[in-house]
C-alpha cells in the first residue's frame, strides 16, 4: 500500500568545501541529513535528483543549494528519468546479481517536483541500479563484500563496496574508488561519468559498515571525467 506524505519543498545551502574535496578523480556531493543516498537520477551538469529513504532532493548548481521536492512515509526507493518526467519508484528487489528499482502505480512528476501525479503505467518502469553499460561496452557492477560471522551460519558482517569494471574483451579490474560506504546505486550519464549513491559510515577498525545516522548527508559521488 502506498501512503502519501505531505510535499514539501525546502532550500538548504551547502558548504562548497563541502561539496568539492580535492580529489583529482571523484565530486562528493552531499545532499541534505538523511544517512542514505538510495538513489541518483539527472546530471550534475543540469538537474540532479537523490533520492533518500523518505525524501527526494534536487540541484540545479551542482550541489552548492539542494531542494527537497517531496517526502513521504514510505520509500523512494528509486527513481526513473525519461526525458522531463521524474518517476518514484517504491520496490527494490531483484536477484543477487541483477537489484532493480521498480513500479507500475507511481507517482510522477513533469515540472521538477512542483506537482505530482499518481498513474498505472502500461508496463512496469524498471531500471537496474548495481550495474551501468558504458556505450563502448564496459560494464561497471557494485562487488558486494561480507565478512562471514563465526559460528552464526548464514550471517556476516557488511564490509565496503567496490566498483568492479568489465572491459567488452572480458578483462575485468576494481575502479579505483577510494571511498568506505554500502553503494547502493550507479548511474552514467551522456558524458559517461559515473554516479555512485552510497550508503552507511565506515568503522575503520573492524573495516565493518554502520548504517545510517539521520543526521549525517546523503552522499553520492561523480566521476570528474568519462570513466575508460
Amino acid at each position: 500500500m502506498v501512503i502519501v506524505g505531505l510535499l514539501v519543498a525546502a532550500c538548504t545551502k551547502t558548504d562548497r568545501s563541502a561539496i568539492m574535496p580535492e580529489d583529482p578523480n571523484w565530486i562528493r556531493l552531499e545532499a541534505p541529513a538523511g544517512g542514505q543516498a538510495m538513489d541518483v537520477a539527472g546530471s550534475v551538469d543540469s538537474v540532479l535528483f537523490v533520492a533518500t529513504l523518505f525524501n527526494i532532493y534536487k540541484t540545479s548548481d551542482a550541489g552548492r543549494s539542494w531542494e527537497r521536492i517531496r517526502s513521504d512515509h514510505v520509500g523512494p526507493q528509486g527513481l526513473y528519468l525519461r526525458r522531463d518526467t521524474l518517476w518514484r519508484l517504491t520496490n527494490r528487489g531483484g536477484t543477487p546479481t541483477v537489484k532493480t528499482v521498480s513500479g507500475r502505480f507511481a507517482y510522477y512528476t513533469a515540472d521538477g517536483g512542483k506537482t505530482w501525479k499518481q498513474d498505472i503505467n502500461s508496463v512496469e518502469l524498471q531500471r537496474q541500479i548495481n550495474s551501468v553499460t558504458a556505450p563502448g561496452g564496459t560494464v561497471y557492477t557494485v562487488k558486494e563484500n561480507t565478512t562471514p560471522i563465526p559460528n552464526n551460519i548464514g550471517s556476516a558482517y557488511v564490509n565496503p563496496s567496490d566498483i568492479n569494471r568489465q572491459a567488452e574483451n572480458g578483462n575485468s579490474r576494481l575502479v579505483a574508488f577510494p571511498y568506505k560506504h554500502i553503494i547502493t546505486s550507479l548511474l552514467l550519464d551522456s558524458k559517461n561519468r559515473l554516479y555512485v549513491a552510497v550508503s552507511g559510515t565506515h568503522i575503520v577498525e573492524t573495516n565493518r559498515i554502520y548504517c545510517c545516522p539521520d543526521d549525517s548527508p546523503s552522499v553520492v559521488y561523480v566521476s570528474r571525467n568519462p570513466l575508460p
